[in-house]
C-alpha cells in the first residue's frame, strides 16, 4: 500500500493538520464507516515500509530542500520530530547494548559507540565517510508484507500495548474486567453485523474500509489493520495467534477482543469536536469517539439491544493524546518551559454536585524506568505548558499527559549534555581539552566531530565525554572549537606561552 510515498504522507499530513488545527467543520452528518480518523493513530496499515515512509514521522532535520524535492515531497513537511531521532540515537552512546537489539556493527553486552550504528565506506576520494544516516531499516527491521516494524520493538513483543498507545487500549493480561462468556451483550458490541438499522451495535459500524471524507486517507479492514501488526503470526514472532483469537475458525471471539479493548478503555476515547476548548463527556458531536454525543455514539456500539440516551457508564477521565511538542531537546543544567499540545488533556465529567475539570499531569520516564512527575504551569483541552527540571541527567525521556490512571501515548525528549570547555593545555603540537558533553567521536569525513583552531582541524588521538587530546601541527594561537553531536564550544589559545595555571604549566592557556 505504501510503496509510493505520496499517497501515504499526502494522508498523514492531512491527518496531522486535523489533529492540530481548531475545527471549524461539524462532521456530525458525516456517517462512518470509516470514522473520523481524529483520535490516534489511523486505521490503516504500516507494513512494507520504506524510508521515505518512515522519515514523513521521524524526519531528520539535516535534509535540505533539495533533497526534499528530490524525494517528490510537494507538501509542507511535518514539525513533529524534528532532529529528535538524531538526539536520541546519540544519547544512547555509552549504553549497554540489549539482547535483539539490531546494531549493525555493535555487540550485545558492550556500550554503542558511534560506529556500533554506522557503517564505514572509502569513497572516490580515499576519505573514510560515516554511512547509515538515510535508512531506518538498516536497523529496525520489517517482515516485508506481514509485520509492521513497530510491531516487532521488545515492548509489542512483551504485549505491552500502552507502551505506545497509551491508554486507549489495554494490555493483554493486565487483570483488566473482561465480562465472562463469549456472547456480545449489552455491555460488548459485536465485531460486525450489528443488529441496528444500518449496522449499529458492533464495531464495524464506525471502524471499517473506505476513504475517510475529510482527510482522503485509506482505511482497511478492522482485520488487515490487526493482522497486519504481525503479532501471533507463526513465524514472525513468539506470540501466537491467541492474543486474539479464541480458537482456529470461531464465529467471533468478542472476549479476545477485550483482551485489548476492555470496557473502561473504550468508554473513555473522545475528542473535542468543534474546538471549542471544552471536552464534555456526552456532550460533543457523534463520531470523534465513543462517549460524545448520546444516543448517537452510545447507540454506533451498543444499538440493536439498547436505547441510549445517556452517557457512557464507565466514562470519567478521557485518555489524553500527544500531537507535537515546541521543543524534543533540552540542554541539560537549566529549566526549560516547553509547550504540549494534544488533545482531552483536560475535560468534563457531570457529578452530583456539576461539572468537574479533569486535568493531566506530566510523566517523565527515563531509559532505566524512573519517573519524575512534573505539574503544568497553563493547561487547556489541547495545550499545556510545563517547566523541564535542571536537574535531569541527561538521556533519553518518554513525556507523557497522565490522567487519573490514564496515561497518553509518549512523546520523545531528548536531555542533552551542555558542551563546555573548562581547559585547554597545549604542549608542542598536542592540545589537550577538558571540560563536558563531548559525547562520542567519529573519525570519518563530515561526522560532525571534531576539534579546530584557528579554523584548521586537528587531528584526534582520543576522545570521551570529558577530555580530548589532538594533534595540532599547524595549531596557533586563537580560538579553539570542539564540535560535538550535542553541539559546540569555544575557547581561546593566548599566545603568551610558559604561563602556569593552577600549578600546572602550559604553553598556551584558556582565556574564558
Amino acid at each position: 500500500m505504501f510503496g509510493n510515498i505520496k499517497p501515504f504522507v499526502t494522508g498523514c499530513k492531512t491527518l496531522v493538520l486535523l489533529m492540530v488545527m481548531s475545527f471549524t467543520l461539524s462532521w456530525a452528518d458525516v456517517p462512518p464507516p470509516p470514522v473520523n480518523q481524529n483520535v490516534g493513530i489511523p486505521d490503516s496499515v504500516f507494513n512494507n515500509l520504506t524510508r521515505e515512509n518512515c522519515w514523513y514521522c521521524h524526519i531528520p532535520s539535516r535534509l535540505t530542500t533539495a533533497e526534499k524535492d528530490a524525494l517528490g515531497w510537494t507538501f509542507t513537511v511535518p514539525t513533529m520530530q524534528p532532529g529528535v531521532i538524531t538526539d536520541r540515537h546519540h544519547a544512547r552512546v555509552g549504553r549497554i547494548i540489549e539482547d535483539g537489539t539490531q546494531a549493525p556493527s555493535g555487540v550485545v553486552g558492550q556500550p554503542y559507540e558511534c560506529f556500533s550504528c554506522h557503517f564505514i565506506t572509502e569513497e572516490a576520494t580515499g576519505n573514510v565517510v560515516a554511512k547509515n544516516f538515510e535508512d531506518c531499516l538498516n536497523c529496525h527491521t520489517q517482515m516485508d508484507g506481514q509485520a509492521s516494524v513497530h510491531h516487532l520493538t521488545a515492548p509489542a513483543q512483551a504485549l505491552d500495548c500502552q507502551h505506545c498507545h497509551g491508554a486507549r487500549i489495554d494490555n493483554p493480561g493486565d487483570g483488566h474486567y473482561i465480562p465472562t462468556g463469549r456472547v456480545p451483550t449489552l455491555a460488548t458490541p459485536r465485531t460486525s453485523a450489528g443488529h441496528g438499522a444500518h449496522g449499529e451495535g458492533a464495531c464495524t459500524f464506525c471502524h471499517n474500509e473506505g476513504v475517510e471524507v475529510v482527510s482522503q486517507l485509506p482505511v482497511q479492514t478492522n482485520a488487515v489493520n490487526h493482522h497486519s501488526t504481525g503479532i501471533g503470526q507463526p513465524g514472525v514472532s513468539a506470540l501466537d495467534c491467541t492474543v486474539c483469537h479464541d480458537q482456529t475458525g470461531s464465529d467471533w471471539a468478542i472476549r479476545r477482543c477485550e483482551n485489548c479493548h476492555g470496557i473502561n478503555s473504550l468508554h473513555n476515547i473522545q475528542a473535542d469536536s468543534n474546538g471549542d476548548g471544552v471536552l464534555s463527556v456526552g456532550g460533543e458531536d457523534p463520531y470523534y469517539g465513543h462517549i460524545g454525543n448520546s444516543p448517537t455514539d452510545c447507540n454506533g456500539c451498543h444499538g440493536g439491544y439498547i436505547a441510549a440516551s445517556f452517557p457512557a457508564t464507565f466514562s470519567g477521565p478521557v485518555i489524553p493524546e500527544l500531537i507535537d511538542m515546541s521543543d524534543f531537546r533540552v540542554a541539560a543544567g537549566s529549566e526549560t518551559t516547553i509547550t504540549v499540545t494534544g488533545q482531552a488533556l483536560t475535560n468534563e465529567v457531570y457529578s452530583a454536585n456539576g461539572p468537574v475539570v479533569l486535568p493531566s499531569h506530566v510523566v517523565l520516564t527515563d531509559a532505566d524506568g524512573v519517573e519524575t512527575l512534573l505539574t503544568p504551569s497553563v493547561i487547556s483541552e489541547s495545550s499545556l505548558e510545563v517547566t523541564i527540571p535542571a536537574d535531569l541527567l541527561p538521556g533519553n525521556y518518554y513525556l507523557r499527559a497522565v490522567k487519573g490512571t490514564n496515561a497518553s501515548n509518549p512523546m520523545n525528549l531528548t536531555v542533552v549534555p551542555k558542551v563546555s570547555i573548562t581547559s585547554i593545555n597545549v604542549t608542542g603540537d598536542v592540545v589537550t581539552v577538558d571540560g563536558s558533553g563531548f559525547g562520542g567521536h567519529m573519525d570519518a569525513a563530515n561526522s560532525g566531530t571534531s576539534v579546530t583552531v584557528a579554523d584548521a582541524e586537528c587531528a584526534v588521538q582520543s576522545w570521551t565525554d570529558t577530555h580530548i587530546v589532538a594533534s595540532c601541527s599547524t595549531a596557533q594561537c586563537g580560538p579553539l572549537t570542539v564540535n560535538s553531536v550535542y553541539g559546540n564550544a569555544t575557547g581561546n589559545i593566548a599566545c603568551n606561552a610558559g604561563t602556569q595555571t593552577n600549578g600546572t604549566r602550559r604553553s598556551r592557556v584558556l582565556r574564558r
